[in-house]
């Protein structure tokens, strides 16, 4: 935390003798007095100036600054409020590189006020060297707010919260959950645990509810804030040899292109559907449980016949894995499969959203690189089918609909550009999303992609209300149907 200096300001022209010149009285240290004075004191209105370029200006009594004053320090901080005896006191306002603190000063210290740096932070409270120290509460300009007991300017125990969703209670250290706390993820999952550097550690239990309202309680064990039902279960997963994880990845080009070649040829004449399902964070199963379902909930809607793509992490070894190079390698196989005028690409994206709208890809101990916003968009334009219709199922993936927005596109997203989504939590079967968008909501018909995202989204709307998530946190998911997209779609003949 940043601290804050001020000159010893007492000065008593008894202590020396002033020298009087036409310029106003200067003291034997060089510093220059301009004002009033009574027997020999600065007492009144009057100017005070150090030989390092330091300025006061105000009141005097009796040879010291006591009452309404300015004070400019020779690196440019001022401050502004209320002097006795020649410290600050009172109420005031110090401002030093963009920072201002204000409050009430006893005796040149802030002991009760408001924090506001550069960067948009607030703190509101207590204080002790210029540090928040006591009770008070830190919002930040990202919306975070930190709520509690203060140590020499860094929160040690009270509540978080943020725009995204989470909210905690319990310890701190360093501005971390440390110790004993409780984490409410986004999705309503909550976690009791013991805390440290952020991650839930050791010995818990997690609680969650599912899309049908049920609690479910389940103890176990976390490493790294993930839950494994027990530490031997943590032990296995963790002792798995580094070769095995190689051995996968040399692997995965031959199992990919197996899949690839599986593949039926395009139909002249009919509008095939060729279709790539991803689920791309591993360390959460209930994305590689959606895609089983979404699977044959898309083949039942527009008889995609065989001709589908699979890329799961977290699914163990019967589908290759999602990663950038598989996703991208997949897109150019099925374009060159595709008649580019006739046929439909369909492409559904599952798994946790970063704040910049990049796709989560994860699996164990193998490292991996996130999908960006911006390779994902590069390429999907560069391919040459014309008609694609894509769903991204994450936390803020209503960026995807600003990148990808075009005439000949349909885009679904889980979540504003801003909101998260929910129902990622392990217990789930699937995303919150995924459940109403190929539930229900799919008796609309596909004929009609606004009615279809609609009668979605209410959905989504009502799963959201049962579980009493506060209208500022629904995730509100978002559409785009392109014109030419839709004139294609609804004046052709659907695949048999």
């Amino acid at each position: 935390m940043r601290s804050i200096y001020f000159f010893p300001l007492i000065f008593l022209l008894s202590a020396c003798e002033p020298t009087q010149f036409a310029g106003g009285t200067a003291l034997p240290d060089g510093s220059v007095y301009k004002g009033d004075m009574l027997n020999g004191l600065f007492h009144g209105q009057g100017q005070l100036e150090w030989p390092n370029g330091s300025l006061y200006r105000g009141n005097f009594r009796e040879g010291r600054m006591t009452g309404e004053g300015v004070l400019t320090g020779n690196d440019g901080c001022t401050y502004e409020g209320e002097f006795l005896n020649g410290e600050p006191h009172g109420k005031g306002r110090y401002t030093c590189n963009g920072t201002v603190w204000i409050g009430e000063f006893l005796e040149g210290e802030l002991k009760n006020g408001t924090l506001n740096w550069d960067d948009g932070d607030i703190y509101n409270g207590e204080f002790l060297a210029f540090d928040p120290h006591g009770e008070g509460k830190l919002s930040t300009d990202d919306g975070s707010l930190y709520q509690g007991t203060f140590e020499n300017g860094y929160l040690i125990q009270g509540n978080y919260s943020d725009s995204d969703g989470y909210r905690y209670t319990g310890g701190f250290e360093y501005g971390s959950y440390s110790g004993e706390g409780e984490l409410t993820q986004p999705d309503g999952t909550v976690i009791h645990a013991t805390f440290s550097y952020g991650e839930a550690e050791g010995e818990g239990k997690q609680i969650s509810t599912d899309a049908e309202g049920n609690i479910i309680e389940k103890p176990g064990y976390f490493s790294e804030g993930i839950y494994y039902p027990s530490e031997a279960a943590w032990r296995a997963l963790a002792n798995i040899p580094a070769a095995q994880a190689e051995t996968r990845l040399y692997s995965e080009s031959e199992r990919l292109r197996n899949a690839i070649n599986a593949l039926p040829p395009q139909r002249p004449g009919i509008r095939d559907i060729y279709t790539l399902l991803v689920g791309g964070d591993g360390t959460s199963p209930v994305f590689a449980r959606e895609l089983e379902w979404v699977a044959e909930r898309l083949d039942e809607a527009f008889d995609i016949d065989q001709r589908l793509l699979r890329l799961s992490n977290g699914g163990g070894y019967g589908f290759p894995l999602a990663t950038r190079t598989s996703i991208q390698e997949s897109l150019t196989a099925l374009d060159q499969l595709m008649d580019p005028k006739e046929d439909l690409l369909l492409v559904h994206l599952v798994s946790h959203g970063a704040r910049n709208g990049d796709f989560k890809i994860a699996e164990g101990e193998i490292p991996l690189n996130d999908l960006s916003l911006k390779d994902g968009q590069q390429w999907l334009d560069n391919i040459n089918a014309q008609h694609q219709w894509i769903i991204v199922s994450a936390c803020f993936s209503g960026q995807w609909i600003e990148a990808l927005n075009n005439p000949n596109r349909v885009i679904f997203t889980s979540a504003a550009a801003d909101r998260s989504s929910f129902g990622c939590s392990d217990d789930s079967q699937r995303t919150w999303f995924s459940s109403a968008l190929y539930g229900e909501a799919l008796n609309q018909g596909v004929d009609n992609p606004e009615a279809w995202f609609e009668a979605t989204k209410l959905k989504v709307t009502e799963m959201e209300q049962e579980q009493e998530i506060s209208r500022s946190r629904h995730s509100l998911p978002q559409y785009s149907v392109g014109e030419d997209f839709l004139m294609w779609w609804q004046g052709k003949e659907k695949a048999n």
